[in-house]
């Protein structure tokens, strides 16, 4: 997703922050799963606030720690972690070391804005919950490591995948004893990617009039193309809103559409 682009809270979405909240406040470990492009990463990445940490807590100097923060970094209670395709076994430690980094930061914060020098030599006495995406690409071995960072501290975990990732880890009875429930992310409603679609025409600075067939005809082209995709919607009016620059139009068209999903290398047929 474009950074400038906001995050639109879906109904998806708000399903898994509610989600979310209900494994910090009983200290489950959860499994979410969904197909791919429905929202499951961006989800996560808005409810732990990630694009604002990640940037936060990724400091080379000492000197450097903290400087451009401000308070949001103190309600900063969640890690999201993307499990590594290969080399996992100092997956924990990674986690770890962010973990470490954002309680400096705010420890670094707070001694910047009056208050006492104060840090935490426990990693996670100030985390929440820890979401780890792309399970699908870890040995029993490496969800082992999770197991037992769960089992060593007091927070809630969640492991996002792909469809089925609840069933493989059924087979692993000392992890899946600690699960509390699954939650499977879904695709858009066709009312939702309707409410959507109009907030894109909205970003592109268009009004969009459901009465004019032109409009209509377009919208249920996009809704047909993509199946309720967010990441192809996404997508697909990256392309929209650059064919309707490069040849100064201000109308999408089902022939707009058409070339901006022609325009697509991968995902859209």
């Amino acid at each position: 997703m474009n950074k400038s682009q906001k995050f639109i809270e879906t109904k998806e979405y708000k399903r898994f922050a509610e989600f979310c909240d209900a494994f910090i406040k009983y200290k489950y470990i959860g499994i979410c799963y969904g197909l791919p492009g429905v929202g499951k990463t961006l989800s996560s990445r808005y409810y732990s606030n990630w694009d604002y940490i990640e940037k936060q807590i990724d400091y080379k100097y000492k000197k450097k720690i903290g400087l451009d923060t401000d308070e949001r970094i103190l309600k900063a209670r969640t890690i999201f972690y993307t499990a590594p395709a290969i080399r996992a076994t100092k997956m924990t430690d990674e986690i770890s070391i962010i973990g470490g980094k954002m309680g400096m930061t705010k420890a670094i914060y707070k001694v910047n804005n009056g208050g006492e020098e104060e840090y935490s030599t426990d990693t996670y006495e100030d985390i929440d919950l820890i979401i780890v995406d792309e399970i699908d690409r870890l040995k029993v071995q490496n969800l082992e490591q999770l197991r037992d960072l769960y089992d060593r501290n007091d927070l809630a975990m969640i492991l996002i995948g792909m469809p089925g990732i609840e069933k493989r880890l059924a087979r692993y009875p000392q992890l899946y004893s600690r699960i509390g429930f699954a939650h499977e992310f879904d695709k858009l409603s066709k009312d939702e990617a309707h409410h959507i679609l109009e907030y894109k025409w909205e970003e592109l600075g268009l009004s969009i009039k459901l009465e004019d067939f032109s409009d209509y005809e377009a919208i249920t082209s996009i809704i047909k193309i993509t199946g309720g995709n967010f990441r192809l919607i996404q997508r697909l009016f990256t392309q929209i809103e650059r064919i309707l620059e490069i040849n100064n139009l201000e109308t999408i068209t089902t022939e707009v559409v058409e070339a901006a999903r022609d325009s697509l290398v991968i995902g859209i047929k």
